[in-house]
């Protein structure tokens, strides 16, 4: 029997297009002011390279493409931060509008996490803060759920930014309240995409509640396209795709 929750409108491809397209401005906008000597078109056009050589089943590509881009001088963060989930996005789309095969985009995300793997340490080592002192937090991706790309780029900058991250990748239902249960954890962030039950959801934020009932729980990720208030509908605390505006939410919950 599943949970009676409000309602939340159905999720359309004209969303998902349009959602995509929007993060390729933003994307080309924030790289310029990174780096502004490069032409914007040169910054841009390694999403195309990045896709065409990921969805093909060679390793080599791999390197080949990070060997370009870091030659460009284009650093790993960049790479973390920007690229990667840009180009996870546009396979995601192009596999809804039956524009590119599952086989395809299945390699294509695996050849992205693998990519991911590749990078130098330094896009997750703390720049400024020394890790673990800005606080700890835990990122929940449940089990069977196929996004954990997002997850673990979200890991990597807020270690970067000095939190001691914990992340739980293909946690079962009964495994969440241990894995949050820590005192000192001043935060616990689920991600989530547009196809998840919001019953389930719903379940999750539950099973957090039970661990952890001291802490906020933040909600992330596609799911938030909906257009709906996803907090009363799953009962978390707050939605935000911005992980500083997340910390920010969670230092403050600590501080009251």
């Amino acid at each position: 029997m599943t949970q009676d929750l409000p309602p939340c409108p159905a999720v359309s491809h004209q969303v998902v297009g349009g959602v995509a397209r929007q993060v390729l401005s933003v994307l080309s906008s924030e790289l310029r002011l990174i780096y502004p000597d490069m032409p914007a078109r040169a910054l841009v056009r390694y999403l195309d390279e990045m896709q065409a050589a990921l969805t093909q089943p060679n390793p080599n590509n791999i390197t080949v493409l990070l060997g370009a881009m870091r030659r460009a001088g284009i650093r790993d963060a960049d790479i973390a931060d920007f690229y990667i989930p840009v180009v996870a996005r546009r396979l995601g789309e192009a596999w809804v509008t039956d524009e590119m095969q599952f086989t395809q985009v299945i390699v294509g995300m695996s050849n992205l996490h693998a990519m991911l793997r590749t990078l130098d340490s330094s896009w997750c080592t703390p720049e400024r803060a020394p890790f673990g002192t800005m606080g700890e937090i835990c990122i929940i991706v449940p089990s069977g759920v196929q996004h954990s790309l997002g997850a673990s780029i979200l890991a990597g900058q807020m270690r970067r930014a000095g939190y001691d991250v914990h992340l739980g990748s293909d946690l079962k239902l009964d495994e969440i309240a241990q894995f949050v249960s820590s005192p000192a954890t001043m935060g616990v962030m689920l991600s989530a995409s547009l196809w998840e039950r919001l019953d389930f959801l719903s379940l999750v934020v539950k099973k957090v509640r039970e661990g952890n009932p001291w802490a906020p729980v933040l909600v992330g990720g596609n799911v938030l396209e909906r257009g709906c208030d996803l907090c009363t509908v799953i009962g978390a605390d707050y939605a935000t795709n911005d992980w500083q505006t997340a910390l920010s939410y969670c230092a403050q919950r600590v501080e009251t």
